[in-house]
């Protein structure tokens, strides 16, 4: 029964590239600090095939928000130097909202609209003044519109106050603290990154792929960070340890416990907390934990971590390439997550899992 449940979520990952729901992926299942992980299928489909790898570096696109942004005002909310009801005009003068806070930027209910018409912007300070000025498209706290505008802000915020660029705050803060080796803006091991859209005579590779963040010069709240399922591991353990990573409290179990805090409740019928998302809704399945927060990046990458059942699901791919017209993974993600339950839980077999790759 063990192999079964192992050969059939392997399975399902292999059917995913077969059917070219992304031309490879890395996954990787936590549960009750036991660890399955497994690549398929290709790094890269053009402009020449090459075999996927455990250690393939992949674009994580918007769970840059979730690993580095959200985590970084949690650490100034923890110390005392911000306050989630602070109004950003509070640090950032030029925002033209005073209403605005930024809890309301974390979790999506600001009234901001999803994106901006850029098209002619060609510097990062034209972007800001467009992004300072932005009308709202709702009422604040009236609905929940996923933006990237309100982490773009975040991501200035932090660095205003700390005084300190993003990139180098994450790396002191996170990455070296939970031993995220591979994790980086701006990567420099540009052969073991995942390839994802083709633009103009090249596919991209080892740069950010969201065009936004390449006006910050790859360096940005929204998107922009790089890594590896081994160390993305490591900071879903951090989660589910009560955001302790080898006996050191990298960020406090209150922090944490807000994260899990359903605030309002957005148009798929799925609650947003503070960054992360929470509940059943269209992209993920979830019948029998109310402790489960997940995100998800446009490039292909997925996080789901449930403290009720010890568990942690992580799947990196580059879905994107070489189009992002390829749009499986919406289908694929929810069935995957549904498999993993009632193999591993509902069936309650995880334990005998555990055991054997233990």
């Amino acid at each position: 029964m063990m192999d079964n449940v192992l050969s059939e979520i392997q399975n399902k990952m292999k059917k995913g590239a077969e059917n070219t729901v992304f031309p490879g992926a890395v996954y990787a299942i936590l549960y009750k600090g036991k660890l399955i992980i497994d690549v398929v299928g290709n790094k890269s489909l053009l402009p020449t095939l090459e075999g996927n790898k455990l250690d393939t570096i992949y674009d994580l696109a918007s769970l840059t928000k979730v690993i580095v942004t959200n985590f970084l005002i949690g650490k100034l909310v923890e110390e005392g130097t911000i306050k989630l009801t602070d109004p950003v005009r509070k640090y950032i003068p030029e925002f033209k909202h005073e209403d605005i806070t930024v809890v309301d930027l974390l979790t999506h209910s600001s009234g901001l609209p999803a994106n901006i018409n850029w098209m002619n912007v060609k510097t990062k300070d034209d972007y800001l003044e467009l992004i300072f000025n932005v009308d709202k498209k709702e009422k604040r706290h009236s609905k929940a519109i996923y933006s990237d505008i309100g982490f773009i802000i975040l991501g200035l915020l932090i660095e205003k106050v700390a005084n300190q660029k993003l990139d180098t705050l994450a790396n002191n803060l996170i990455f070296k603290k939970l031993n995220m080796t591979d994790t980086t803006y701006n990567p420099i091991n540009i052969d073991r990154c995942a390839p994802t859209e083709k633009e103009g005579d090249i596919y991209i590779k080892g740069i950010v792929h969201d065009k936004k963040a390449r006006l910050f010069d790859g360096v940005a709240g929204h998107a922009g960070v790089f890594s590896t399922v081994f160390d993305l591991v490591k900071y879903a353990k951090m989660i589910l340890d009560e955001g302790v990573y080898k006996g050191n409290q990298i960020i406090s179990k209150e922090i944490i416990n807000l994260w899990y805090k359903p605030i309002i409740q957005d148009s798929k019928g799925r609650y947003r907390t503070i960054a992360w998302i929470k509940g059943t809704g269209s992209d993920v399945v979830n019948p029998i934990s109310k402790k489960v927060i997940y995100h998800t990046g446009f490039t292909g990458n997925r996080m789901l971590i449930d403290k009720d059942n010890e568990l942690a699901i992580i799947l990196l791919s580059n879905r994107v390439h070489p189009t992002r017209d390829n749009n499986k993974l919406k289908i694929f993600w929810p069935e995957l997550v549904s498999l993993i339950y009632e193999k591993l839980i509902i069936n309650k077999v995880g334990d005998e899992v555990c055991e054997k790759i233990n």
